[in-house]
């Protein structure tokens, strides 16, 4: 079985969401503090319950606050996790979480879990109530919720710290549930308590190790001797510690080998050993996510009907991108082990390596958090691919912005964001988060349908634009049917503005002033290309001058050029007007409003 849908209800910043996982690999991405760590949180709280050992709670803060009614009434907070059954024997297993429709031809597994404040003589307490399937008050065994079993892994791991040999420890755990060894002998407590009493045996019938802890516990005996009232003389015995198989794993610690065993000749008494703590945090991150993965391997083995979610916040801490891709590419492929994976990312080096339909982006706009699923988008199977091919690590920065802007190709990523700053500070597209995204020529449709569904629960919920040129004919005036397949993408949150003609053409067309400054900045690159641009008229100016460009494939050092102008003299920025149909697209995607 795997978590298909997870409900959650007035949880932080949470008001409602319904969001739905996929088997195996979960990658929640978005911007800082739009709720993913919230889910992630709702889900340990979930997988918590009914377990001994609890390391989060429902505390009187997780409550959420309506921040556009401050009157508003504090709601109970409701999680509802709806599990999607696999083999026909896990009805039985899980029981008490069954659920089918009203015609009994589907089944699922429920449960729900509700906490809500009471008020008692002005003291409130958090109360709550969880149950499974179909009916509030059906009782969960603690034999079906120690099925549920989970690992959290925080952003702010230390590995060091949790490897090291103390009780509870993640490699001791590893060891104690291990149940056959290297050669397929099986690992019985029958065979932990012989092992236990071999070393024991190993230590207490040795001679020289006995001769120093008599000594020792001599020395202490002597001075409580010293120290103790006539007839209540105290002494103490020292024995070797531990002497339970869980206390000896518990004390192995990992050691790393300095030189390759080819350079030791098979001699091993020659090798030397770093301690974790001399290692780089990257490394004892995959050293310890690496033993996490191993214990619950071992686990799955041994119980094949338990449910394993495994919980990471940001895995790409302290791993350059190399490393990241590496070890994304490996928790990918631990869906045929049985895992459930849910992860949290900002790396754009991680969701650009994803599967498309493994993503889900968290948005929150106007303190209201959304999910979009791309697994549950209007894109096409085609869209998909494209998308899957041309993601790389710049493009998917779009998942983490607060609006994107696409554009054809760099000369109108060079300015874009200089134009930002003319028209002001509350339009300046790097302080608004906005992110510029060049598709390298047409592509629009791949990119237009994550923003132009009607349907909100279907696309991104920020806004976009798409900036491109009409190449209209001189004659005829007819745009390109590139330009008219763009225009018809114009839904939803998606918006389109076209040039006429080209970008540069543009650019003078705006105002003599811009006409004057492009051809001084064209002069000192081509100055005799420059000297042959002519017209009568503004607009037969602006296409002679784009012609010389195209000709001398200028065209992005051109916008190079004319950014550093506007980047360094405060005069030509004073003076510089940007075109109507560039404030257009800038205005919608910050304000969503055309009319600057």
């Amino acid at each position: 079985m795997f978590l298909n849908n997870l409900i959650i209800k007035n949880f932080r910043n949470i008001s409602y969401i319904s969001i739905d996982f996929r088997k195996g690999l979960n990658i929640l991405v978005g911007e800082n503090n739009t709720g993913k760590s919230a889910i992630i949180d709702a889900l340990r709280i979930c997988f918590n319950y009914g377990k001994q050992m609890r390391d989060i709670y429902v505390k009187r803060s997780d409550f959420h606050i309506n921040r556009h009614d401050p009157d508003a009434n504090i709601d109970p907070i409701e999680f509802h996790l709806l599990f999607k059954i696999e083999d026909p024997a896990e009805s039985g297993i899980f029981i008490d979480l069954l659920s089918q429709s009203e015609d009994g031809t589907q089944q699922w597994l429920k449960i729900h879990y509700k906490y809500y404040l009471e008020d008692r003589n002005g003291i409130e307490k958090i109360r709550y109530n969880v149950w499974g399937g179909d009916n509030e008050g059906q009782q969960i065994t603690p034999d079906v919720l120690n099925l549920l079993l989970f690992v959290y892994l925080d952003a702010l791991r230390d590995a060091s710290q949790q490897l090291r040999p103390v009780r509870g420890n993640r490699l001791g755990e590893l060891f104690s549930y291990l149940r056959e060894d290297i050669h397929g002998n099986p690992i019985t407590d029958e065979k932990r308590d012989e092992l236990t009493q071999k070393l024991r045996g190993s230590l207490t019938g040795d001679p020289d190790w006995n001769s120093i802890i008599e000594t020792g516990k001599q020395k202490i005996n002597e001075h409580l001797d010293e120290t103790s009232i006539t007839n209540k003389k105290q002494s103490v015995e020292v024995e070797f510690l531990p002497f339970e198989f869980r206390k000896i794993v518990d004390s192995l610690r990992v050691i790393l080998p300095v030189f390759d065993s080819g350079l030791l000749g098979g001699d091993n008494s020659k090798q030397k050993y770093f301690d974790i703590q001399q290692n780089g945090l990257g490394y004892n991150n995959l050293l310890y996510m690496a033993t996490v993965l191993g214990d619950l391997k071992n686990r799955k083995h041994l119980e094949p009907e338990s449910y394993i979610a495994l919980l990471i916040e940001e895995p790409e801490a302290h791993l350059h991108p190399q490393l990241q891709s590496i070890y994304f590419n490996y928790l990918s492929k631990l869906d045929s082990i049985g895992f459930q994976i849910f992860i949290t990312s900002h790396s754009p080096t991680i969701t650009a390596k994803a599967d498309l339909d493994s993503l889900i982006v968290v948005q929150c706009q106007d303190n209201n958090v959304s999910t979009y699923s791309l697994t549950n988008s209007e894109l096409s199977e085609n869209n998909k691919k494209y998308l899957g091919k041309f993601l790389d690590v710049t493009k998917s920065q779009l998942f983490f912005s607060n609006g994107v802007i696409f554009v054809e190709g760099i000369s109108e990523a060079l300015l874009l964001q200089k134009f930002s700053k003319i028209m002001g500070n509350e339009y300046d597209l790097d302080k608004m988060g906005i992110e510029i995204v060049i598709v390298n020529g047409v592509a629009f449709e791949h990119f237009g349908r994550l923003f132009n569904s009607n349907d909100e629960s279907k696309r991104l919920n920020i806004r976009s634009v798409i900036i491109t040129d009409d190449d209209r004919d001189r004659v005829t005036e007819e745009i390109s049917s590139r330009a008219q397949n763009a225009l018809e993408l114009k839904e939803g949150l998606l918006h389109v503005e076209t040039s006429t003609v080209t970008f540069e053409y543009e650019l003078i067309m705006a105002s003599d002033y811009n006409k004057d400054l492009l051809l001084s900045i064209y002069k000192d690159m081509h100055p005799t290309s420059a000297s042959r641009i002519s017209g009568d008229t503004r607009s037969n100016f602006a296409h002679s001058f784009l012609s010389k460009v195209e000709s001398n494939k200028a065209k992005s050092e051109l916008a190079h050029r004319l950014a550093l102008k506007l980047e360094n003299d405060e005069t030509v920025r004073r003076q510089f007007v940007v075109p109507d149909y560039i404030k257009r697209s800038i205005s919608w995607v910050i304000k969503g409003e055309l009319n600057v």
